[in-house]
């Protein structure tokens, strides 16, 4: 036959555990009639001890007790009951008159096991209690049995003289320490005084130990409403692991040993009786759940020691008279298991296990179902809903973020089911404390701004539970088909093997575990704490009610003692999860004061409303933003003024505030760039929507007295959409976040740093949005708003210094340049504030436009040193190159176009520009090296409009220029430049500036001809000049394909008005050319008449163009082209 796998671990629960007793065996003829005598206070004590052990296992509550003791076990272990339920139930199929009658409960994977006395609790009369159970019993169950065969307790004389014998044999059986001795002998007065303090600091330890056990079975006891269920009833609490069943086991074996048996039970038993079948089964298991290997059974007759005799555990199944096969005890074991795990699926529900005398079947009620009760008067509602809240506590405390994420479908269904059983009226502590913690299970109140993030699908409904549905197939477990009232299962088919062994049932109803959207979460979260708020607010008018009711009669303050007792089973401390300390229910029990519980389920409010805000800040819903800041920063108000926190507390509420800070300070920059009606109106509608939660928590805060008008934080929720006010707010609320965080210590350094950035960046908003004033009033220039214009520029630099204090605070290099840059920009912007104008007239170019100017390129060379050998920034090192070029630019056009002749002289001017020239084209290389870039072609215009200005300038100057040397340098310059502006414009983008530089090189050669003095040169100079015409005409066919285009924007005035100016002044060139050539050739060159004739035909042509003609584009390049045919053949000729 196999032998059953069995192991057991003795769990140690102080004060109830007792070690083992140092054994004595007593002598033959011991009469065990007669009362020892031993130290009085031992003797009583060990006695009152064992007597009222004896009874315990009548305790209906008594696997609540075990559970409570050992919350650690809930959900990990398949069964908790008392030792003594386990062996009824495991002798069933060997002793057929037995009766069982037990309580059944189901917490997730955990069955808890109760005996159930149907005579002392259901069928005498006076008693008032489990009305609901008797009037199903009387009316369904007696029908099918007799009274009399409802077994009573065994109240005979011979039993009570047996349990007389038994502790009478127990106690007389414990080896005790001597606690005084009479000292009569020499010997005695010369023992060591070590020893005697030995002995004597053993003796007070043992006394200590059985006092404990006698005050802690005393509390238990003399609680007869069984109020509380904080202390394990038994002396021992054992892990038993019975073929892969484990279980939490109740026992108060008696273990005893000496040198020779280190562990031994005792068994005390009659020589006249035979020994059975059941008492050798309860001897075996009761060694085999508490690991006794050994049995020391004592025999006697009427009393009187006869001997003893030492069995090993593992023999007792086959000694002589009480032979039973262990297997079949394993099969009974798992298929029972079975059956109730199969079948009492329901948590929350009270199960009936019934087996009547003489009956073939164990059934099993589902008493919630059938039985007309509302919960309020069933005992078990409150010991089960709190079991369910502290299995529910315990997977939350003992789990980190990520585990109690996958498991929340399993703390919600245990919260949920609490808080259904709970009516908050008469049980509003602990209803207050399971919605708290089923609000912090959607919302932790350690939340970050990186926490808080969706997987993107809905959260699952609260109400709905899972489908997933495995019965079963191992056992024929039957259902009544007549009435339903049970199922059941013969005694004959449990005791048969099963093929399939017991396993884990996922059998138990589950909700989906807690995933979706934030803001749906956040919603939930507030709901639950709607219902703390209420059920906190039901307990304290019961507290009020108590305390004034001064004609209450003494039975009426006897019935409500007696409920305030019932409402207190168990402690239910609960701390919020992660790093949090906030305890709703204080060490005697009691929810904590009515100031403290409001601050924290503010807090956690504050957090909830902190996440609607950072949902609807991505769904860009500003006004619902504004709203839930609000509520946010009232919650937290109110929280403040509830309660002097500690110091713990303290950090955790300025590190919410610091988050709500934080958001705030990005939805008011956010809604700084609101420009359209419609979405104002849309924001304000959303900003005054408040639903019923909201209300209630609204409610609240006005009962503490917080003004969200004249409170520290109004500023915070304004809904205006005036932009300086928003970023001013927003600046305001990144500092107060930045004070915060820079005080709770190096651990939030990344977020400082993020905080910083964020400060630096509405800085920069804020000064950008006072630059684009200065541009505006700049264009407009009232000489009455300069004082308001110059505050302006003092408030965009203010900011972007504030900006670059920031960021390098932070070393976050690239945005400092950035910041340099818009500095830059600014300084420009002052620049063309202090230019002259007179009467509508721009004056010269002024030493505060030129200081200006300077302050603009030292910031963008100071950013540009910033990042000049960083590659990473090699964009922002355009950007700044481009704005340093344009500044460059800008200066020198207006150096040329206003010089200051006043205050410098022409050449001085000329020196400048050209450096401010060069300088501008130096910072537009950075662009033009880089052809894919966006700016490409704007640079490249850029540079050729500078070559442009160089070579005009240098034009000029040449025209005024007398030293001989000195013109030809100018003239080659000023060539080389019009030959790269020519390089760099498009004839077909910009053929009026290309046309333009060409009719420029065509007035150089014009103006060489006038200052020539001999024919030859002023032929020279006319020949040229006719040359350079010429190369005009590809210019003029592009301006006459816009005349002619279908696109209005191709030719339009300004466009022709410009095409028609330069046109002219081409043709008149021409015309000037040929009038020079034909003269000279007149009285030169009598001997080439036919040249002459030809320029003279040449002339005529160009005297025949009509400028005035809407074709003009289109005849002077027909003009030019018969010019270039007869010039070419002149030339070959």
């Amino acid at each position: 036959m196999a032998e059953s796998s069995s192991s057991s671990l003795v769990s140690v629960n102080s004060p109830s555990t007792f070690p083992f007793f140092k054994c004595t065996f007593l002598d033959k003829d011991t009469d065990l009639n007669e009362i020892p005598i031993w130290n009085n206070d031992i003797a009583i004590l060990l006695s009152y001890w064992l007597q009222q052990r004896a009874s315990s296992h009548d305790d209906i509550f008594g696997s609540f007790r075990c559970a409570n003791a050992n919350t650690d076990s809930l959900g990990e272990v398949d069964l908790i009951t008392d030792a003594e339920h386990i062996k009824k139930l495991l002798k069933v199929s060997f002793n057929k008159h037995s009766q069982i009658s037990m309580i059944v409960h189901r917490l997730g994977r955990t069955i808890l096991l109760d005996e159930f006395d149907v005579h002392s609790h259901l069928l005498r009369l006076e008693k008032n209690e489990w009305t609901w159970f008797r009037d199903f019993f009387l009316d369904t169950i007696l029908r099918n049995i007799s009274v009399k065969h409802i077994y009573k307790k065994n109240k005979t004389r011979d039993e009570l003289i047996r349990k007389d014998r038994l502790v009478k044999f127990l106690c007389q059986s414990i080896e005790l320490p001597q606690l005084t001795r009479l000292n009569s002998s020499n010997n005695d007065e010369c023992q060591s005084s070590t020893t005697t303090t030995t002995n004597e600091t053993t003796a007070a330890i043992f006394l200590q130990q059985i006092k404990n056990l006698v005050n802690a079975n005393q509390y238990i006891e003399d609680d007869h409403n069984h109020t509380n269920l904080t202390s394990s009833p038994f002396q021992r609490t054992v892990n038993w692991t019975f073929e892969n069943m484990k279980m939490l086991i109740g026992s108060d074996l008696p273990i005893f040993g000496d040198e020779q048996h280190p562990a031994v039970s005792l068994r005390l038993r009659d020589m006249n009786k035979p020994i059975n079948v059941l008492t050798g089964i309860d001897c075996w298991l009761d060694n085999l759940m508490c690991n006794v290997p050994e049995l020391a059974m004592c025999y006697h007759v009427d009393g009187i020691v006869q001997s003893y005799e030492i069995v090993k555990t593992e023999e007792l199944p086959y000694r002589e008279g009480c032979e039973f096969p262990p297997d079949v005890i394993r099969d009974l074991a798992t298929n029972l298991l079975s059956f109730l795990k199969a079948n009492a699926t329901k948590e929350g529900h009270t199960y009936w296990l019934f087996k009547g005398p003489d009956d073939d079947i164990v059934k099993l009620y589902d008493l919630t179902s059938l039985c007309d009760t509302n919960r309020n008067d069933n005992p078990y509602t409150v010991p089960v809903a709190t079991l369910f809240y502290k299995m529910a506590h315990n997977m939350v405390s003992k789990s980190d973020h990520e585990t109690r994420s996958k498991e929340s479908g399993t703390i919600r269904t245990l919260l949920k089911h609490c808080l259904d059983m709970l009516n908050p009226e008469k049980f509003p502590e602990y209803h207050c404390a399971a919605a708290y913690m089923m609000s912090d299970l959607y919302i932790d109140d350690n939340v970050s701004e990186q926490s808080w993030t969706s997987d993107g699908s809905d959260i699952q409904d609260p109400e709905s539970l899972n489908d997933d549905d495995d019965n079963d197939d191992d056992l024929p477990y039957e259902e009544d088909n007549d009435s339903h009232l049970y199922t059941c299962v013969d005694i004959k088919t449990l005791a048969q093997p099963q093929q399939h062994r017991f396993r884990k049932h996922p059998d138990v109803e589950r909700l989906a575990p807690i995933h979706g959207n934030l803001d749906k979460r956040a919603t939930e979260a507030l709901k639950y704490l709607v219902e703390a708020l209420r059920s906190n607010a039901i307990h304290r008018r019961i507290q009020a009610t108590a305390a004034t009711s001064d004609n209450t009669n003494e039975q009426d303050k006897s019935s409500m003692d007696t409920n305030q007792k019932s409402k207190i089973i168990v402690p239910l401390p609960y701390q919020a999860t992660r790093h949090s300390s906030k305890i709703l229910i204080d060490n005697k029990n009691h929810l904590t004061n009515d100031k403290r519980l409001k601050a924290i389920i503010l807090h956690k409010a504050a957090a909830a409303y902190f996440c609607l805000v950072d949902r609807n800040e991505k769904e860009k819903n500003y006004g619902s933003c504004l709203r839930y800041l609000r509520l946010a920063l009232n919650c937290y108000s109110a929280e403040l003024k509830l309660q002097s926190m500690d110091h713990n507390s303290s950090i955790e509420c300025k590190k919410l505030l610091s988050y709500i800070m934080s958001i705030a300070g990005d939805c008011r920059l956010m809604i700084a760039h609101i420009t359209s009606t419609d979405e104002e109106e849309k924001y304000r509608e959303q900003y005054h929507i408040m639903n019923e939660v909201d209300i209630e928590i609204q409610k609240v805060i006005d009962e503490v007295g917080i003004d969200e008008n004249s409170s520290e934080f109004s500023w915070v929720s304004e809904l205006t959409t005036n932009i300086d006010r928003n970023l001013f707010a927003s600046v305001h609320a990144y500092e107060y976040a930045i004070n915060i965080v820079r005080n709770l210590g190096d651990h939030e350094k990344k977020r400082l740093h993020l905080l910083t950035k964020r400060f630096g960046n509405v800085r920069n908003e804020m000064g950008v949005y006072w630059m684009n004033k200065c541009a505006e009033a700049v264009k407009n220039l009232d000489q009455e708003a300069a004082k308001e214009i110059k505050d302006q520029f003092r408030k965009s630099f203010e900011s972007f210094d504030a900006g670059i204090q920031a960021f390098e605070k932070i070393n976050d290099i690239s945005n400092i340049a950035l910041l340099h840059s818009n500095l830059g920009r600014l300084m420009r912007y002052y620049a063309q504030f202090y230019v002259p104008v007179v009467n509508g007239i721009r004056q010269e170019f002024s030493q505060q436009e030129r200081q200006s100017y300077q302050k603009a390129f030292d910031y963008y060379l100071r950013g540009l040193k910033l990042i000049e050998n960083r590659s990473d920034l090699y964009e922002v090192y355009r950007t700044l190159s481009w704005e340093l070029s344009n500044s460059y630019f800008t200066m020198a056009t207006s150096l040329q176009d206003y010089a200051p002749l006043s205050t410098m002289s022409q050449e001085d001017i000329e020196k400048e520009i050209i450096d401010c020239m060069t300088r501008a084209l130096k910072y537009l290389d950075v662009e033009l090296n880089t052809p894919s870039s966006d700016r490409y072609s704007l640079a490249k215009y850029r540079a050729a409009t500078i070559h442009h200005r160089l070579a005009s300038l240098l034009h000029n100057t040449f025209r005024t220029q007398n030293n001989a040397t000195r013109r030809k340098r100018l003239r080659a310059l000023a060539s080389l430049h019009y030959q790269k502006a020519l390089e760099l414009f498009s004839p077909h983008n910009n053929p009026l500036e290309y046309l333009r530089l060409l009719i420029e090189e065509v007035a150089l050669a014009d103006f060489e001809l006038q200052n020539a003095i001999d024919n030859p040169s002023r032929l020279k100079y006319s020949q040229q000049g006719l040359r350079a015409s010429f190369q005009c005409q590809e210019c003029v066919g592009i301006i006459e394909q816009h005349r002619i285009s279908s696109d209005p924007d191709d030719y339009n005035e300004t466009f022709s008005q410009e095409a028609q100016r330069l046109l002219s002044i081409l043709n008149g060139r021409i015309q000037t050319f040929l009038k020079e050539i034909v003269k000279i050739y007149k009285i030169t060159n009598n001997n080439k008449k036919s040249i002459y004739e030809d320029y003279k035909e040449m002339y005529s042509i160009s005297l025949r163009i009509n400028e005035t003609s809407t074709t003009f584009s289109k005849d002077l390049y027909d003009g030019i082209e018969r010019l270039k045919k007869i010039y070419e053949k002149n030339i070959s000729d």
